[in-house]
C-alpha cells in the first residue's frame, strides 16, 4: 500500500473520533491514538514550523482588494476557500472544479450517531493534491506561539497573500458545540482580522453569494481567532496549536491520475481502523436501517442523504461538462446520477420516520442501490488513474 493511500485511509478514523481500547488501558490507548494522529499529520500535511524569520514588518492596517468573497449555501467551506484563493491567482472556476481536484464532495465517511456524511477526503491533503492543477503550490505552516502566529498572518496579508485558517466555527461565533471549518483572511487592523466567511448558512452573519473583490468582509478580534484556531487543533489532536495555509505560484500539472486515484478511493471506500468510508459507509447505513427498523432515527441521517443527492448531481454535471466524448467518464456521471436518485428516494421514504419493517426494507434497498452505483463509479475512476 502506498504512503498516500495509507494517509487517505487514516483520515476518516481520525475524523470519526474512534475510541480504540487496548489491553494496556485507557491512558495507553489515548497515547497510542494521539501518536498515530501526529504521525499522520506530519506525513500527510507536510507542516513547516514558523520561526521569527517568517514574520516581517507590516503596516498597522491592510486589506486585500483582489480576492472575491464567495460564500456558499452548502457546507463546502474547504473547496470554497480554495475557489476564492485560486481566483486571486487568476484561476476562476465554479466550485465543482475544486471539489473534483480536492475530492472534497466525493465519497462518504461514517459518522457516530449520524450514519454517514458525503465527504470522503481530508481537505488538507485534498488541497495538496489540487494545488498543482491550479498552477499553485500549497504551503502549510504551524506553531504553538500565538503572538508569532498573529505576526505572520499580518505579514503574509500585507505581502498580498489571502490566508486560509482552519478553525472551529462554533468558537468563532460563540455557538455551543464544535464545528470544523475554515475561513479566508483578507485584511487586518491593530486588533483583529477581516475575513470572508466561506459558508453563509442560517446562523452565520452573512448571506450566500458572490461579492466583488475589496469587500471588507466580517471581523474577528485577535483573541477570538486564536481561540477558534486552537479549538480545531484540540478537536483533531494536531501536534500544534495554530495552523495556516497559503498558496503561491508553482509548477503546473495536467496529468490527472492522482486526482482520479484520490476520488476513486474516496468513492469506493473501505473499512480502516474500524471506520467505514465511501460505498462501505453507505452499506453500513443500510444495515443499520434494516436492523433497527422503526427505531432508526431518520432525522439524523436526513442531512447527509440530502447533501449526498446534491453533491452527486453536481459531480455528474461537472464530469459531463469537463470530459465530453469520453465514455468511461460519462459512465461515472451516469452512476453518480443513479446514486443521487437513490439517495433522494431513501430520503423521501424516511423523511417522516420509518413506520415498519416494510418501509425499513425499502429505505435500505435504496441505500444499497446508491452504494452499488458509488462502488462501480469508483472502480471506473480507478481504471482511469492507471
Amino acid at each position: 500500500m502506498s504512503t498516500e493511500s495509507k494517509r487517505r485511509k487514516l483520515w476518516p478514523w481520525i475524523v470519526g473520533g474512534v475510541v480504540v481500547l487496548l489491553v494496556a488501558g485507557g491512558l495507553a490507548a489515548w497515547r497510542w491514538m494521539v501518536g498515530s494522529y501526529h504521525r499522520y499529520y506530519e506525513e500527510s500535511y507536510a507542516p513547516v514550523t514558523l520561526t521569527v524569520e517568517h514574520a516581517g514588518r507590516f503596516p498597522d492596517a491592510f486589506h486585500l482588494d483582489d480576492v472575491p468573497w464567495i460564500a456558499a449555501s452548502l457546507p463546502v467551506c474547504q473547496s470554497t476557500a480554495l475557489q476564492m484563493i485560486a481566483a486571486q491567482h487568476g484561476v476562476e472556476q465554479p466550485r465543482p472544479h475544486f471539489d473534483f481536484l480536492m475530492g472534497f464532495t466525493y465519497g462518504a465517511t461514517d459518522m457516530p450517531g449520524v450514519g454517514f456524511f458525503p465527504i470522503g477526503t481530508d481537505p488538507e491533503t485534498g488541497m495538496l493534491v489540487a494545488a498543482p492543477y491550479l498552477g499553485l503550490a500549497r504551503e502549510y505552516y504551524v506553531t504553538d506561539d500565538g503572538a508569532l502566529y498573529l505576526e505572520v498572518l499580518r505579514t503574509l496579508i500585507s505581502e498580498g497573500a489571502a490566508v486560509r485558517v482552519p478553525l472551529d466555527m462554533a468558537t468563532l461565533y460563540g455557538w455551543a458545540g464544535k464545528l470544523p471549518h475554515n475561513e479566508v483572511l483578507v485584511g487586518y487592523d491593530a486588533g483583529g482580522f477581516y475575513y470572508y466567511e466561506t459558508v453563509c448558512l442560517e446562523l452565520a452573519p452573512c448571506e450566500p453569494g458572490m461579492r466583488p473583490p475589496g469587500d471588507r468582509g466580517l471581523y474577528v478580534a485577535d483573541e477570538t481567532l486564536l481561540n477558534a484556531v486552537r479549538g480545531q487543533a484540540r478537536q483533531f489532536s494536531y501536534g500544534w496549536r495554530y495552523a495556516l495555509t497559503v498558496f503561491v505560484p508553482g509548477p503546473a500539472e495536467t496529468a490527472l491520475a492522482p486526482v482520479w486515484a484520490q476520488n476513486a478511493e474516496a468513492t469506493t471506500g473501505g473499512t480502516y481502523y474500524g471506520k467505514r468510508t465511501g460505498a462501505v459507509a453507505v452499506e453500513e447505513l443500510a444495515d443499520k436501517v434494516t436492523k433497527q427498523g422503526a427505531r432508526f432515527d431518520a432525522s439524523k441521517a436526513a442531512p447527509g442523504l440530502k447533501l449526498a443527492a446534491t453533491f452527486r448531481r453536481d459531480n455528474a454535471a461537472y464530469l459531463r461538462e469537463q470530459f465530453p466524448g469520453q465514455p468511461d467518464i460519462a459512465r461515472v456521471a451516469d452512476l453518480f446520477c443513479r446514486a443521487a436518485d437513490a439517495y433522494q428516494a431513501a430520503l423521501e421514504a424516511a423523511e417522516d420516520g420509518i413506520a415498519d419493517e416494510d418501509e425499513a426494507t425499502e429505505v435500505a434497498a435504496w441505500l444499497r442501490n446508491a452504494a452499488a452505483a458509488e462502488r462501480e463509479a469508483g472502480d471506473v475512476m480507478r481504471q482511469r488513474a492507471q
